[in-house]
């Protein structure tokens, strides 16, 4: 509804003002509708008729922001909202609880599936119309239409709460609702969340795509009678349909199989929410079976995750100084080696404008040996004669490295690959949640046959494995995108 009023309102635009400027011959030529670089300038405005979603008013975008942030937060949400009335439910339909796992195991495939082709879509069509169908894994595209660089380093910490605390905080809601309430409960909230959620999107959301607004403009340009220039219609558009599609609904594949970038981080990812997921379907196990504790003393695992969720995005002013620090090192070793006599008059202080990407991995850096610690930390203590505060105390850390790694490694893939990121984010989702959905049916069986000690070790013996990745592309990963014609060379 709104992406259709949009196109309207830009079409009766685009026709006011050329003909006004039909009727004033005395324009000069720099100033006439003709250059394609005027309208950029002139379609600035506080609402959403500009074809560059940057030029829109701050209010403006941050309302988007909000309405792509509750759609994000709802999908995660409703994705765990079972996983702590596991035994309610399978008692109520008379199954296992490893084959009532089914539920969300088969939930996270429909994400992954949706992931694969809703980038390529987005990328095709615009991003309005994919959020209106069930998929919203481009809102990293979304984050790059309308925040430049900089801004993005602002407001993707606070948007990362969505993906991480929707599905961290629906199984606290979901084992109170089961005890006091029922636990189909569980799943008419989760209806109830994603219906406000579509309509708000159906009703205010826009497109934010810059490509596809511009063919808008260009098809709009080329209907005004008299109008001679920009005649030809663009690439985009004497493509056909097919082709287009073809080109784009490969390009996830081909970055997770061909991009160094994606390969390293998605596999980092994929592993932290694998853990995340089987984690979550086995607090039965972790604290329940062990400690005999209730199922709100079970939940507070959970406010534990969330409290170091939570402190790491607090330190973002922290991270945020760092990165600074770094980037001002790198801009004195530019300017002391730059050859004398050069050419170049780039100052020290534009070279520091110029944050690198890999920046961004400073947090993961940082955060990615907390990982194998929590882990370990869980599964060595997780006996009956040891205080279930020292597990509590874990989570808190495995929080704070899920938050540090999964905000850095988004970040560096929305900031490095800016005009692709849909597609480069749908793979790595495609990926975890695949091996995710498979996790979550053998969890349990895996915690019943080895016990939560050998699992927790498997998997912090994996994740200290991985701990050098973001280390390698902090150091290294300049030159990698360097070589990615899908990348950019200066972000």
């Amino acid at each position: 509804m709104q992406s259709f009023l949009q196109y309207r309102r830009l079409r009766r635009r685009v026709h006011a003002r050329e003909k006004a400027e039909q009727k004033a011959p005395q324009l000069s030529p720099q100033t006439s509708s003709s250059d394609p670089g005027t309208h950029h300038a002139d379609d600035a405005g506080d609402g959403d008729d500009s074809t560059s979603p940057r030029d829109w008013s701050m209010f403006h975008r941050y309302r988007l922001f909000a309405i792509v942030w509750l759609l994000v937060f709802t999908q995660g949400w409703v994705s765990t909202c079972q996983s702590n009335v596991a035994t309610d439910g399978s008692r109520h339909l008379h199954v296992s609880e490893t084959a009532y796992a089914l539920l969300t195991a088969l939930f996270f495939l429909g994400i992954a599936l949706g992931a694969l082709v809703a980038g390529p879509l987005s990328e095709t069509f615009g991003r309005n119309s994919v959020y209106l169908q069930p998929d919203v894994s481009i809102y990293g595209g979304t984050l790059a239409d309308l925040f430049d660089n900089e801004e993005r380093r602002s407001v993707w910490p606070s948007f990362a709460l969505s993906p991480l605390l929707g599905p961290i905080l629906a199984p606290v809601a979901g084992g109170w609702i089961s005890g006091h309430i029922d636990w189909r409960w569980t799943l008419w909230i989760g209806l109830i969340l994603a219906g406000a959620a579509f309509l708000l999107a159906l009703l205010f959301l826009p497109e934010t795509f810059g490509p596809v607004l511009m063919q808008w403009k260009s098809r709009h340009l080329r209907s005004v009678p008299g109008h001679q220039t920009d005649k030809t219609p663009p690439q985009a558009e004497t493509e056909s349909l097919g082709k287009r599609l073809k080109t784009n609904a490969t390009r996830p594949l081909v970055f997770f199989t061909s991009e160094p970038i994606v390969i390293f981080l998605g596999s980092y990812l994929v592993l932290v929410f694998v853990i995340n997921f089987s984690f979550l379907n086995g607090l039965d196990f972790i604290f329940k079976d062990t400690y005999g504790l209730s199922e709100g003393l079970t939940s507070l695992d959970f406010l534990s995750i969330t409290v170091g969720v939570l402190i790491d995005v607090a330190a973002t002013p922290l991270y945020t100084r760092l990165v600074r620090r770094a980037n001002r090192r790198q801009c004195r070793a530019f300017v002391r080696h730059k050859p004398a006599g050069s050419a170049d008059d780039t100052s020290s202080l534009e070279v520091e404008l110029a944050l690198p990407p890999e920046l961004s991995l400073i947090r993961a850096a940082i955060a990615a040996p907390f990982l194998p610690v929590s882990l370990f930390w869980l599964g060595w203590t997780n006996y009956a004669d040891i205080n279930p505060a020292s597990g509590y105390v874990a989570t808190i850390f495995f929080g704070y490295s899920l938050s540090a790694i999964f905000i850095s490694s988004y970040q560096y893939i929305i900031d490095g690959y800016e005009k692709y990121s849909s597609s480069a984010l749908a793979s790595i989702t495609m990926a975890r949640y695949v091996v995710s959905a498979g996790m979550v049916v053998a969890t349990r069986p895996m915690y019943q046959g080895i016990g939560v000690q050998f699992v927790m070790t498997i998997v912090g013996s994996l994740a200290l494995l991985l701990v050098p990745v973001p280390w390698l592309l902090l150091q290294y990963g300049d030159r990698v995108r360097a070589k990615s014609k899908f990348a950019c060379s200066n972000a």
